[in-house]
């Protein structure tokens, strides 16, 4: 009785049940063999300044994520009194992300067998192509998924015909319309991106309808581009109001400008030979212009946003709004979809995401062939002319990182895999008089057997790359859980450290949970001279970077083992300041190669 009832329940929720298994399969399986990971270092801060670490108090602007999101993470931080919430957040998104794409493909498949078999084929894929970023996980890839998630219900849901009115249509299409909203929140260059990919998708299916020109289907199309549309406007508008004050919009002009000098210019820009008459135009010596290679340019006082716009100005100028020509730009464009080793992007790490792409193409070709479908073939050259535009445009702005290629990938295989479902759904080739001479044509099979040697012949490869990622980082995270360790036992002391001593540090996402203000802060960086900043320094007593180094008797600094200090003392000299920066110790605790000093400053006087 019981066991009848349950079946029962089960065949009634079997498309919601069947995907959450395959989640927590994939999530038992990391879980067992890594711990999760903040990929970079920006989460880490990102989440320090959420849950109370960077300032003392829980904050709801954390600069990189749009405010109303962040202060509903800011609350739930203070609520339970504690930093994983941001950690959890992220996690939910992405795997809530691979279950939505799990849950919308159960429909395709009529009996429990297809369905596990679908399922684990898409598990798989996941597994194949994104083991990296579910481990190390970065708020920008999870945008990127969040959207990937919402393409794909908008293409697997019902035309516009099979609802009787525009605003039935609407409502079905909810779900994706607050993903996208989600993704924009959470990191709106990304939903930025791959929103162009979102309206080929709204085209695709548009064209599907028959007839295509009506006045439901205009409403049912534009609405949902509409309410995406009004989501991001409210949610800008009420992040333009969050950040509305005069230091804040101050602290903005020098964040925007500096993006644009250190993210897509070249580090020519900031060599002081190499620019010294601009340079000195500016008013800047040598020894101030070496802050700005470094990337401690929080030290002096006199960069600001203004000097930094006009750097920016400077390097729009020299170099263009685009770093490469088109010609090159093109042949690097060709050199990617071949998947040409040894140029600015690791070919093993893309050939994953090429081949499964090209597999889906192949397979959409065949079944649009086998069910007289010639309309795929403008679909997907739309699809294809508007990749390239987004691919260009990344490559000429010479912003190509792993964290924006892959999701781009990922949402680009997500959309020719929603209409390849689509396709072998649709019918017109699957009527046994078309398929007694060609059976082994039969698109249904071809497609199952292709994508599943695809993901099991990629997987191996993914786990084993995965893993001497997840050890090279438990050898070089070693040295800075010392660190932080270390702070936390010299609590009466503020450490400061070089920009590029910490860069290659992440964090385990759930490691301890601290809320405490955390008695240590960068000389540079995206937060640098930001009212956060300034508010952390006024917890120690301080009104700027500058004013703690010189005036701070308790203050610290730590950069790697061997990294020289010369640039400081020199900056100092050319102030007016004997200042000497003494090595005091060495963090213990740290990777063999990697350590971490303290430096203490002493002022000594001029002769």
């Amino acid at each position: 009785m019981v066991l009848t009832k349950l079946g029962t329940l089960y065949r009634k929720w079997e498309n919601w049940i069947l995907p959450a298994l395959f989640v927590l399969i994939l999530l038992l399986l990391l879980g067992l063999r890594f711990d999760y990971y903040y990929d970079l270092n920006d989460d880490v801060l990102m989440k320090d300044i959420l849950s109370g670490v960077y300032t003392g108090a829980f904050e709801s602007r954390n600069v990189q994520m749009l405010f109303p999101l962040s202060l509903i993470l800011s609350l739930v931080c203070r609520i339970f009194g504690t930093s994983y919430v941001y950690g959890l957040f992220l996690c939910v998104c992405q795997f809530g992300s691979l279950y939505v794409i799990l849950y919308r493909s159960m429909r395709f498949a009529a009996k429990t067998i297809g369905k596990a078999a679908l399922g684990l084929l898409e598990s798989l894929l996941f597994a194949a192509l994104l083991l990296p970023q579910l481990v190390f996980v970065q708020y920008t890839v999870t945008s990127g998924l969040l959207t990937a998630a919402a393409i794909f219900w908008f293409l697997t849901g019902k035309k516009a015909e099979a609802e009787k009115s525009a605003g039935g249509f609407l409502k079905k299409n909810l779900p994706p319309v607050l993903l996208c909203i989600l993704a924009f929140l959470l990191r709106p260059e990304m939903l930025i991106l791959l929103l162009p990919l979102a309206g080929v998708a709204g085209l695709w299916k548009w064209a599907e309808e028959r007839p295509v020109f009506t006045k439901k289907n205009a409403a049912c199309y534009l609405g949902v581009f509409g309410l995406i549309l009004a989501g991001l406007l409210i949610g800008q508008a009420a992040n333009g109001i969050a950040y509305g004050s005069a230091e804040w919009k101050e602290f903005f002009r020098l964040f925007d400008a500096r993006t644009e000098v250190y993210d897509f210019k070249t580090a020519d820009i900031l060599k002081y030979e190499e620019n010294r008459e601009f340079y000195d135009s500016l008013g800047l010596t040598e020894e101030e212009a070496a802050l700005l290679g470094n990337y401690n340019y929080g030290v002096d006082d006199r960069i600001d946003a203004g000097l930094m716009e006009r750097i920016s100005a400077y390097a729009l100028e020299k170099e263009g709004y685009f770093g490469k020509s088109l010609r090159e730009g093109l042949w690097l464009y060709k050199a990617r979809l071949s998947n040409t080793p040894g140029l600015d992007f690791d070919a093993e790490q893309e050939f994953p995401f090429l081949l499964t792409e090209a597999v889906l193409i192949v397979l959409l070709l065949l079944a649009a062939y086998l069910g007289k479908r010639a309309a795929l073939l403008w679909q997907l050259l739309l699809f294809g002319g508007v990749r390239s535009v987004l691919w260009m445009y990344l490559i000429l702005r010479n912003r190509v990182p792993v964290r924006i290629s892959h999701p781009l990938y990922f949402a680009e295989i997500v959309m020719l895999a929603a209409w390849l479902l689509h396709y072998l759904k649709d019918g017109q080739f699957t009527a046994k008089e078309k398929l007694s001479a060609r059976r082994w044509l039969n698109p249904v099979y071809v497609s199952a057997v292709l994508l599943f040697v695809t993901a099991i012949s990629l997987f191996p490869r993914s786990m084993e790359k995965t893993g001497e990622e997840y050890a090279s980082r438990e050898g070089i995270n070693r040295t800075d859980t010392a660190a932080r360790a270390y702070y936390r036992g010299h609590p009466e002391n503020l450490y400061l450290a070089d920009v590029y001593s910490t860069v290659q540090f992440s964090e385990k996402m759930f490691r301890d949970g601290e809320t405490l203000l955390g008695n240590y802060d960068l000389l540079g960086g995206w937060l640098c001279k930001s009212p956060l900043a300034e508010k952390k320094l006024e917890a120690f007593g301080y009104v700027s970077l500058e004013d703690a180094l010189v005036n701070g008797e308790n203050v610290r600094l730590v950069s790697l083992k061997g990294e020289s200090w010369e640039w400081l003392e020199a900056y100092f000299r050319e102030r007016g300041l004997a200042i000497r920066v003494i090595m005091e110790e060495r963090i213990p605790g740290g990777t063999e190669g990697n350590e971490l000093e303290v430096y203490r400053l002493q002022k000594e006087e001029i002769s």
